[in-house]
């Protein structure tokens, strides 16, 4: 368990409108000023931090994309936690933990200091509720983990949990658990629909105020029960590009910021700019070229041609990948053709370079003629039984998503596969995947540091068969001696077994290639470097600072001594970023995303 989207409205304006929208900006700009909305309390040490995806949701039941998942990693307590070095276990709600002779049942011994922000007590009967009802509800940001749990609370403090089946993520349980007296009181039919707007926190921050598309403001949680930390006030800003949000940095609007240009990163870690701090941290992410494989149990409209293994690894061998690390990464990241399954490189496919997918276009074309596809009419197309090979090809309008493209567009007409590109917003295009009705679509995911969650989302069971409901099987693969493997790890508890079985998982997976997928990316973030000091990555020394898999870096941020530790808690940004806008002649509205991943998570 990665997260842009940008609409746009304007272009040339009548004299009228335009008067209408200098006076709707000095409007704003007054109001901005007026109410304070986002500026810190005297003393208070603020954080600001710009982000190109708005959040999909603040409920943990349907949410998917990163952002989502930073605000509940800051919100929501979990049983256990990751250590930032090496994501090892840590205490977290509960302090200690005992295993049964067999290994299926765990007994934790829970804090006895915890509440959440709103003074109810946090207790081992928040954590029974959360296991019991995400199992029963099937909540999908929890079953991977919860699936195969049931859990009873003796007492306050002690919690029992038992699994069906060995389980090797035990004892670690980093589920999101919620509040009882909250959830209880919301129906299942009624749960898609609730917003989580009520501010009932059980992490170190809590939500006071967001505007959808505009910034979501987190306050510290005083009854937070581990460790304080530094900042007082903690902002997401949204904004419409990766650019404009570095130019909000430079000018000390921002304290820090996630998806950094390549370009000018290679200026900021060269320390080429003054008073920032460049970081470039590798957690797994990835992005892919996802192919419609048609699963038979599943829904949608996929070309026929992309049933065929054989098509689907033309189009692996048709890509340049190191050219698009290049060009489109500026050489911040790596070709990949294996998903990453876990946080942990350790996890990645083990295949010398030479067995798997490289740039070969002859490769591709033999395996296309092969297949049937040939271009009988001269045109530059491929076609079979009067079909031609041409594919739908939808990509994505946040940041940089889009990059890849005419790039890859490109090296399928090389090898005579047409394209019809459409670009949509993430919303747009999560829902259409979740009706299977593409041929080719660009996406990103980052993963958690367990791969049981990341495998799970190939497996039959997560291909779309409801497009009201979707599943994370965006291939629309399925392939039934993977699931058997799926199963087999999933219970293994030796761990070279387990590494061998996902190893096998991986072989099939690529060489059956319902992705084609194209490279790992680096987490490209800047910090203002005159205001906040010591920025601990996870995992060490190779991993981001903030979008991590527990976002714990806010909690070990402290202010430079004589640095503001304020950049960010002013409206200058509103006004600014409205100026620019009727500056350009246009008015261009704001949004934006991301999936279960970095560019994308989970």
């Amino acid at each position: 368990m990665t997260y842009f989207s940008q609409f746009a409205v304007g272009g040339q304006m009548s004299k009228n409108l335009h008067k209408v929208l200098i006076t709707a900006v000095i409007g704003l700009a007054t109001l901005a000023v007026g109410t304070s909305t986002n500026v810190s309390a005297e003393g208070e040490l603020s954080f600001s931090v710009g982000i190109t995806q708005d959040i999909d949701s603040l409920n943990v039941t349907v949410g998917y994309l990163v952002i989502d998942y930073e605000i509940w990693n800051l919100t929501l307590p979990t049983l256990t936690s990751k250590a930032a070095s090496d994501f090892s276990i840590l205490p977290s709600m509960a302090e200690s933990w005992t295993s049964s002779e067999d290994g299926l049942t765990w007994t934790y011994k829970l804090r006895s200091d915890m509440k959440w922000s709103d003074g109810e007590p946090m207790t081992a009967d928040d954590v029974v509720y959360t296991i019991t009802r995400s199992v029963t509800d099937g909540w999908w940001n929890h079953t991977t983990v919860t699936g195969n749990l049931t859990a009873t609370a003796p007492d306050a403090q002690t919690l029992v949990v038992t699994s069906s089946v060995p389980d090797p993520k035990l004892p670690i349980l980093d589920v999101y658990i919620v509040p009882k007296h909250i959830y209880e009181k919301i129906s299942a039919e009624e749960l898609p629909n609730y917003l989580a707007d009520d501010n009932v926190s059980g992490g170190p921050f809590q939500i006071v105020e967001r505007k959808e598309g505009e910034f979501i403001r987190l306050v510290r949680n005083p009854n937070w029960f581990g460790k304080k930390p530094a900042i007082d006030q903690l902002i997401f800003r949204t904004y419409e590009t990766a650019e404009a949000q570095y130019n909000a940095l430079k000018a000390g609007d921002l304290d820090a910021i996630d998806d950094v240009p390549g370009k000018i990163f290679t200026a900021v870690a060269a320390g080429d700019v003054p008073n920032i701090i460049g970081i470039a941290g590798n957690q797994g992410s990835f992005s892919e070229l996802a192919m419609n494989s048609s699963c038979p149990t599943g829904i949608g409209d996929g070309h026929v041609a992309l049933k065929d293994p054989n098509v689907r690894r033309a189009i692996n061998w048709a890509i340049d990948r190191q050219l698009l690390v290049d060009k489109v990464l500026n050489g911040f990241g790596k070709p990949a053709v294996g998903i990453s399954a876990s946080a942990n490189p350790a996890f990645d496919y083990q295949v010398a370079a030479d067995d798997t997918y490289s740039y070969k276009p002859e490769k591709a074309n033999s395996l296309l003629d092969e297949a049937g596809w040939k271009d009988s009419n001269g045109d530059g197309v491929r076609d079979k039984d009067g079909v031609e090979l041409r594919l739908r090809y939808f990509d994505r309008s946040i940041g940089g998503a889009a990059d890849t493209t005419p790039f890859i567009t490109g090296f399928l007409k090389d090898v005579g596969i047409a394209t019809d590109v459409k670009t949509f917003d993430e919303d747009s295009l999560a829902s259409i995947q979740s009706k299977s009705e593409f041929d080719l679509y660009t996406w990103g995911w980052s993963p958690y540091a367990d791969p049981d969650n990341m495998l799970s989302d190939f497996i039959t069971a997560a291909v779309p068969t409801d497009p009201a409901v979707g599943g994370y099987n965006d291939g629309n693969w399925c392939n039934a001696e993977y699931d058997a493997l799926y199963a087999k790890q999933h219970v293994e508890l030796d761990p070279v077994k387990r590494a061998a079985l996902i190893q096998e998982m991986h072989k099939i997976f690529v060489n059956d290639g319902p992705y084609a997928v194209l490279y790992k990316y680096d987490n490209l973030q800047a910090f203002r470097s005159d205001r906040w000091q010591n920025f601990v990555r996870q995992p060490a020394e190779v991993g981001p600072v903030m979008f991590t898999q527990t976002s714990s870096g806010y909690l070990d941020l402290e202010p430079v001594s004589g640095g503001s530790g304020r950049g960010g808690g002013t409206n200058t940004v509103i006004i600014a970023v409205v100026a620019i806008v009727v500056i350009g002649g246009g008015l261009t509205l704001v949004r934006g995303r991301r999936k279960k991943s970095a560019d994308d998570r989970a």
